[in-house]
């Protein structure tokens, strides 16, 4: 709830990027939530994520880097998913996501092949969509 009413806040105030901000504030709370709860793991993916979409959204207008910003997001992703696969090494999937995503974020920053205007606004819900299943789905033997 305090993450929600502080993004909220943001939005009223018009902080710019307001709403990568409650991204950022959901992955925060998800962290703690981690740190205090009984089934970590479902609560250090989400927080990964949320804080990954954050910044992968406020680095680029912060620091002036809006022509490599959809690279950006991406391997902020990337990294997410890559810090979850770190700190619980026995779970794979999540290194797996995160060389495919890293790929993309290498491509689209680095390489001609840049991801398209028209799949751009798909990203954050498929992403989303896909995590929550793969949370749902995920064994719950480790």
């Amino acid at each position: 709830m305090l993450a929600v009413g502080f993004g909220v806040l943001l939005q009223v105030m018009r902080v710019s990027d307001a709403g990568a901000y409650l991204f950022l504030f959901l992955g925060l709370a998800f962290a703690f939530a981690y740190t205090a709860g009984t089934r970590p793991y479902v609560y250090l993916v989400p927080a990964a994520t949320m804080i990954g979409f954050g910044l992968g959204i406020i680095i680029p207008t912060a620091f002036g880097l809006q022509s490599h910003a959809s690279g950006i997001f991406v391997a902020s992703l990337a990294i997410a998913y890559l810090v979850v696969y770190l700190v619980a090494p026995s779970r794979r999937i999540p290194l797996a996501l995160a060389v495919v995503i890293g790929v993309v974020a290498i491509a689209d920053t680095f390489a001609s092949v840049p991801i398209s205007d028209d799949l751009k606004p798909y990203l954050a819900p498929i992403v989303m969509i896909l995590t929550g299943a793969y949370l749902l789905l995920e064994t719950r033997t480790h």
